[in-house]
């Protein structure tokens, strides 16, 4: 009686295969430790932040009243419970956006979250519908593009300026912040700092050891969801609380000055300028008025146990930004939209605070087309453009 072979004695080929794959992997990593010997050591590595999204993104935003809270919001009202689609094209504007191959006027929109508008329908977010509006009041192609980012400030709206907007060629740039100004200044004490999140600067440590850079690259590829939330619910590397830390450690800013912000919008339009750009400031809307409603109250009163800054300082700080946008319009020629002004501060257009519902976002839009479409530089553009097609 013969002995059964064993598994190895059935599987020869298999065993072939594995002991060959063993060997040349060890052979690689073995060469590549000799080669690498020799190399400059880059245990760091820094860039800059450029914070748009993801090109070719599509999905929805689920709005409930529940979700938002959990997410470190506060109770919101008047806002439509449901999904909200959100796509963004090739280069990561959110769409709609090149809507015309030859269009009469281009203007792209910066700012953060209030100018993303997640919460709103697709077309009646108001960089988007501003340019269908303002090419209905011109008789004109209008195609706007919408760059707004959650988180960013005016030195990220610059950072997409010089670095992405102005390879475009677009005719009016508009922007529009002041609320993460004032938070970013108040949380950290200055836009260039550390945060995790929204630094200037992203630090890649290459100090790493080489299994853990490859198992993070294979888990990121492979598992990106499963990633996602485990580095944000259990490792805190992209935690939804985005200032946990500086709350913690008591970074906040006693009193901040509107100085750099102001250097910011002074950059903005001179940048603009000499790309021969047409540069619009909009000051921010916001629900924060002289007398507070019982939402605006009741967010304030988290905000104060969290960063002790009361309503009247907080309101200060934004109205006072508000002031600079003016300001840096008048003394610099540039046109102004002033949307504080404009926007009433209730629940009928701004569902919390600072973010604006559909109907609000089709008041702005409204707001900004009617200003363009009277404005003496808009015109002034045409002509230029109907004179430059004449020619050729």
């Amino acid at each position: 009686m013969t002995d059964k072979p064993n598994w190895f004695e059935r599987h020869s080929k298999k065993t072939l295969f594995l002991v060959v794959a063993v060997f040349i992997i060890f052979a690689l990593g073995f060469t590549e430790y000799l080669l690498e010997q020799g190399l400059p050591q880059q245990p760091v590595t820094r860039s800059i932040r450029l914070k748009e999204h993801t090109p070719l993104t599509h999905g929805v935003h689920a709005a409930s009243k529940r979700g938002l809270k959990m997410r470190g919001g506060v109770a919101v009202d008047n806002l439509e419970e449901t999904d909200y689609l959100f796509r963004t094209d090739e280069q990561g504007f959110i769409m709609p956006s090149k809507v015309h191959e030859t269009p009469d006027l281009s203007m792209v929109f910066l700012g953060g979250s209030t100018t993303e508008c997640n919460f709103v329908e697709e077309e009646s977010r108001f960089p988007y519908l501003s340019g269908v509006l303002l090419g209905q009041k011109l008789g004109k192609k209008i195609n706007s593009y919408n760059s707004g980012v959650s988180g960013n400030n005016t030195m990220h709206c610059l950072d997409l300026l010089l670095n992405k907007v102005l390879a475009m060629r677009p005719d009016i740039v508009l922007l529009m912040e002041n609320f993460n100004d004032v938070n970013i200044l108040l949380f950290t004490g200055s836009y260039w700092n550390d945060h995790g999140s929204r630094s200037l600067l992203v630090t890649s440590d290459r100090g790493k050891g080489r299994g853990q850079r490859l198992w993070e690259a294979f888990t990121e590829t492979v598992f990106p969801g499963i990633s996602y939330r485990l580095h944000s619910s259990i490792l805190g590397g992209r935690n939804l609380d985005e200032f946990a830390r500086e709350r913690t450690s008591g970074a906040v800013s006693e009193a901040i000055t509107s100085q750099d912000y102001e250097a910011n919008l002074v950059n903005f339009v001179q940048i603009c300028n000499a790309r021969g750009i047409m540069p619009v400031l909009m000051t921010q809307f916001n629900r924060f008025s002289a007398t507070p409603d019982d939402l605006t109250k009741k967010a304030m009163r988290k905000f104060g146990r969290d960063w002790g800054v009361d309503y009247g300082t907080y309101k200060g700080y934004l109205d006072s930004f508000n002031d600079v946008a003016r300001e840096v319009a008048t003394e610099h020629n540039g046109l102004l939209i002033d949307l504080d002004k404009q926007v009433p501060k209730n629940n009928a257009y701004i569902y919390d605070v600072v973010h604006i519902n559909t109907e609000g976002s089709k008041l702005v839009a409204s707001l900004i087309a009617e200003q363009l479409a009277q404005s003496v530089e808009v015109q002034n553009l045409l002509r230029a453009k109907n004179q430059s097609l004449s020619e050729k």
